[in-house]
């Protein structure tokens, strides 16, 4: 299946989708174009796959392209993007690696191997570094058969940190994602937030040590910090 449409159409139907006024053969180019994504993702996927099928400690998650929501809120909140082709998370994968970040780097330096192109080189974006709202990852952006991709190498508490911070935005408005100041942010919610980032700091400290065994004493203690905190989430109103 060859993209279903051009980038110049594609541009003029992503302003039309921030505008609100899409038409009803718009939404049927978009689920083209998003069954297209899927394709390809599909086929990366599988290729992650069977680069990890030598790593036993290495766990690819489904790929995800993004919904029509996530889609609209994502131009919503990024005005310079004149095209879906431009969100580099549109179309995703994840990977999640039971270890440290010796571990986590040199899986991210086999898939970024994986996906090299002599036009446009994987693009390493280590939130390690610079993590934003207190979530850390090892980001690729790559391409395959001219579509952007965006894949996640995340360790296992990273991603445990993850889904809490996402089960957090659900809670407390999804501007927390992005760094925005949320509305009526309570005592509770703010103390929240302010566990997550301490959190997600122990983590990182934690995950800085050379040789350190899934069933240290150290993560268990991480663990048993993320389940409470989980609680503590879902006890917010």
């Amino acid at each position: 299946m060859n993209q279903p449409i051009s980038a110049n159409q594609l541009k003029n139907l992503t302003g039309r989708l921030r505008a609100g006024t899409e038409t009803p053969a718009d939404l049927h180019a978009l689920a083209d174009l998003r069954m297209f994504y899927k394709e390809v993702l599909d086929r990366a996927h599988e290729e992650v796959v069977g680069l990890c099928t030598g790593h036993p400690y290495v766990q690819p998650m489904a790929p995800r392209v993004k919904t029509m929501k996530t889609t609209l809120e994502k131009l919503l909140r990024q005005p310079h993007l004149l095209s879906i082709a431009q969100i580099r998370d549109y179309a995703g994968l994840r990977v999640v690696v039971h270890g440290t970040r010796t571990e986590q780097n040199g899986i991210a330096t086999k898939i970024a191997a994986l996906f090299r192109n002599k036009d446009r080189p994987p693009k390493w974006i280590d939130r390690r570094v610079e993590p934003r709202s207190g979530y850390r990852a090892v980001h690729l952006e790559v391409r395959r058969e001219g579509i952007l991709i965006e894949v996640q190498i995340r360790t296992a508490l990273q991603h445990r940190w993850a889904e809490l911070f996402e089960r957090a935005a659900d809670k407390l408005g999804r501007g927390l994602r992005y760094g925005e100041p949320v509305p009526d942010l309570s005592i509770s919610g703010g103390e929240l937030v302010d566990r997550l980032n301490l959190l997600s700091e122990e983590i990182d400290n934690t995950e800085r040590l050379p040789h350190l065994p899934e069933s240290s004493t150290a993560q268990r203690t991480i663990a048993r910090s993320l389940d409470s905190l989980l609680n503590y989430i879902e006890e917010l109103k």
